[in-house]
């Protein structure tokens, strides 16, 4: 496996300057080839006739398609979805956070895995700052195993359990004294409020950048970021279903990993929308083999590129724009706020740790304030809150704001910043 890893590295390095022909007759192509070997052996698509399609003769009709949900995977038996003749025992298998409380299972066959691991070192490479023998410290909720090239001083990875006693994390992190930090924007943020001074300064004697991932990162909550640690910070999106989606170079490009997937953006009705608008996010991993998904949608929201990124990649690129697309409150004039709202009020208020919000059956919203330490005017802080929200809604609405101690987070580690039991049907 890690021979041929080493022997991808460069196919990857190479493919993200392809020309944009050259990558979409690559993508054309091995789209086609996925659709006859999930026709022919996933149950799943063997059995719906919407699956029976001749080979594309471009991208755009790939539209054509259904649409793959969550639901879906959570639904069906594992055993409609996965490959025939494709044994467990040679798949990497994974499960999803579980925003919803309720995880699916997904596995990736060696062989696409290996080459997601070798496009990893891209992901690195491109930040211009990182080099094979720098130590990395991982804030997250589960611990990879060990690689053998790690004893050889390369790619070096220490994993901190995110579910820790912050004073641990801190302790372990500082004897660690890492090149790069890594891990979801939430865990940044708290290890950042959670550091003393003279820690920061003894963690930024070694450290030259920060790596965010999986959840949405805002540009308030990037700037807090780089002006707290005082190191650049690079946004990558990845998903246990697809793995690497994006990833960023130094000019700000977050960069699609087209020599694996093909993204499309759709609006509420699934219909495709042109580069440059916000819709939902449609994904198709083409090089899976064990559990392919065809047209999967993650549940996140976001936009296209519509100029080539200056750093010279052709890889083109996409931006998370509001977080998941199923989750959001619903006003009284039928508007509908998302997670970036409330992750903006941590960003710009100095007296707010983080926010979450929830709202009921009647559609009354409770706003709660993770408060920063050592406020004791809590009652301006909501006040402020409270008129901020009220002129995004362009007027008041039955809304309470509380005070709460921590975020809640899901199975899988990440933020869960807002829980809704209203429905407009109901």
């Amino acid at each position: 496996m890690f021979l041929r890893e080493a022997l991808d590295i460069p196919v990857t390095m190479v493919r993200q300057y392809a020309s944009r022909q050259a990558i979409t007759r690559r993508k054309l192509h091995w789209i086609n080839e996925m659709l006859v070997y999930s026709r022919e052996r996933v149950p799943y698509y063997r059995e719906d006739p919407l699956y029976q399609h001749g080979p594309l003769r471009d991208l755009a009709e790939l539209a054509d398609l259904p649409i793959l949900r969550k639901a879906t995977l959570r639904e069906r038996p594992l055993d409609d979805m996965i490959a025939e003749g494709v044994p467990a025992e040679r798949c990497r298998q994974f499960q999803t956070s579980g925003s919803t409380g309720q995880r699916v299972t997904i596995r990736h066959d060696q062989r696409s895995h290996d080459y997601h691991m070798a496009a990893c070192f891209r992901r690195f490479a491109a930040t211009g700052r990182y080099r094979p023998t720098d130590r990395l410290t991982h804030v997250r909720p589960y611990v990879a195993p060990t690689r053998s090239f790690e004893k050889l001083g390369l790619f070096r990875r220490h994993t901190i359990l995110s579910h820790r006693p912050m004073a641990e994390i801190k302790a372990e992190l500082l004897g660690n004294r890492p090149h790069v930090l890594a891990g979801q924007p939430v865990h940044m943020r708290e290890v950042l409020r959670a550091l003393t001074p003279p820690e920061m300064a003894q963690l930024r004697k070694t450290l030259r950048m920060v790596l965010t991932e999986s959840e949405l990162l805002t540009d308030e909550h990037r700037a807090r970021l780089v002006e707290g640690y005082g190191v650049p910070v690079f946004d990558e999106y990845s998903a246990f279903e697809i793995l690497n989606i994006y990833f960023e170079c130094p000019a700000g490009g977050r960069h699609i990993a087209e020599d694996r997937i093909h993204v499309e953006v759709v609006d509420d009705d699934g219909h495709p929308l042109p580069a440059g608008q916000e819709g939902r996010l449609i994904i198709t991993p083409y090089m899976e083999r064990a559990m392919p998904l065809l047209r999967y949608e993650l549940g996140d929201i976001g936009v296209l590129g519509t100029e080539p990124c200056r750093c010279g990649r052709a890889f083109g690129t996409l931006r998370l724009t509001k977080g998941r697309a199923n989750d959001y409150v619903i006003l009284p004039d039928g508007r509908r706020l998302y997670p970036d709202t409330f992750v903006w009020f941590a960003a710009v208020h100095a007296d707010i740790a983080e926010c979450f919000v929830e709202q009921d059956k009647q559609g009354r919203v409770r706003l709660n304030i993770v408060p920063m330490d050592g406020v004791t005017d809590l009652d301006s802080v909501f006040a402020g809150v409270r008129e901020e929200m009220f002129r995004l809604a362009a007027g008041p609405f039955d809304l309470e704001v509380v005070r709460a101690d921590r975020l809640p987070l899901t199975v899988g580690g990440k933020g869960k910043f807002i829980t809704s039991e209203y429905s407009v049907d109901a």
